[in-house]
């Protein structure tokens, strides 16, 4: 019988041990978990400020575009680009002319879709 008394002791002994090293365990892992919990939530309030901070650029970026077109609305001359002098208007129109008229070997006048383009440009700018 005492072999048995020693055995069972002996077994004991184990499985307490074996109960305190589980312990051990389970509250490192708790301490792992809180830490890990922890980070998470400091990086999800480091997402949230960024966004929100965003948010107030954006939201500041409407008002001040609902301002202008309010102004815009309100005073709708004022905000007009100002005509160009008719002179400038002219000294562009005879550098056109002229660059037009230049001609290749057969004699025939050169131009280019450039030209073409920026012809079309100043005819709408007289206009307006």
């Amino acid at each position: 019988m005492s072999e048995t008394l020693v055995q069972l002791h002996k077994k004991r002994g184990e499985l307490e041990s074996e109960l305190s090293s589980a312990a051990q365990k389970e509250a490192a892992l708790e301490k792992e978990l809180k830490t890990l919990e922890e980070e998470l939530a400091a990086q999800l309030e480091e997402k949230i400020k960024a966004k929100n901070t965003a948010v107030e650029k954006l939201e500041s970026a409407k008002s001040d575009a609902e301002k202008r077109l309010s102004e815009l609305r309100e005073h709708p001359k004022s905000s007009q680009v100002p005509e160009e002098p008719l002179v400038q208007e002219a000294d562009a129109e005879e550098q056109q002319q002229a660059s037009m008229e230049a001609a290749d070997i057969d004699g025939q006048p050169q131009q280019t879709d450039e030209m073409k383009e920026k012809h079309k440009e100043d005819k709408k700018r007289k206009w307006l």
